[in-house]
């Protein structure tokens, strides 16, 4: 009697695990027999994943060579740009830097965040500082140098035409309005510059300059 109720014992213990197993594992063939149903379908789904295998790896390496061929070009486009910086940005930066009292050493082209080609000032130390970095005057002082240089070039090949600005050096302090002043008269030389300006200082710092100042009355 203790004989037979350990054999009961050891086979409740060690066949019926195997017994689970091997249940399990004919429900798991029984499942694939039914996807294979007689009609190949589950080579056809075979097929069609190593299809998408395959598509999925050649579009990660052309992926691949598309940045890569990105990132060649972007490195070419800045080289050429620092190394053949047109006239314009070239006038523009001499301007710059005499109208900012040397606070910039010149102007270049950069990369904006989004990728985008955008104006950077390069400060003697090499520090690059883009546009929406500067302060309100230093915005103005590149606004005024790039409208000198690109009217000096177009006067290369046209009539000179008038240069009319209005109150552009409101921002700017003592120093550099004098230094905008001496740009305008040495523009002066080459055509016809009015600038219009309510602030008594600046009139004071442009006579010595030779300069025909018109006062604007009120209207009766």
């Amino acid at each position: 009697m203790i004989y037979r109720d350990l054999t009961r014992d050891k086979i409740e213990d060690e066949l019926e695990p195997r017994q689970t197993e091997l249940a399990e594992t004919k429900g798991r063939e029984e499942k694939e027999l039914e996807l294979m149903d007689g009609n190949d379908q589950a080579a056809v789904l075979a097929d069609q994943a190593n299809a998408l295998l395959a598509s999925i790896r050649a579009d990660a390496e052309r992926y691949v060579h598309v940045k890569l061929a990105g990132k060649i070009l972007h490195d070419q486009i800045e080289r050429y740009r620092r190394e053949n910086q047109g006239p314009l940005i070239t006038r523009a930066s001499q301007h710059f830097s005499a109208l900012t009292l040397g606070s910039f050493d010149r102007l270049m082209t950069d990369f904006n965040e989004k990728d985008e080609p955008v104006l950077a000032g390069i400060r003697t130390g090499g520090e690059r500082v883009h546009v929406e970095g500067m302060s309100s005057g230093t915005r103005d002082q590149l606004y005024l140098s790039l409208r000198l240089a690109s009217l000096e070039k177009y006067m290369e090949n046209a009539e000179p035409m008038p240069f009319i600005v209005d109150d552009v050096l409101v921002d700017f302090d003592d120093a550099r309005s004098e230094a905008a002043l001496n740009a305008l008269a040495e523009l002066a030389q080459k055509t016809q510059v009015i600038l219009f300006t309510h602030h008594s200082q600046v009139v004071t710092q442009a006579k010595p300059l030779q300069v025909h100042v018109h006062e604007l009355g009120a209207s009766a």
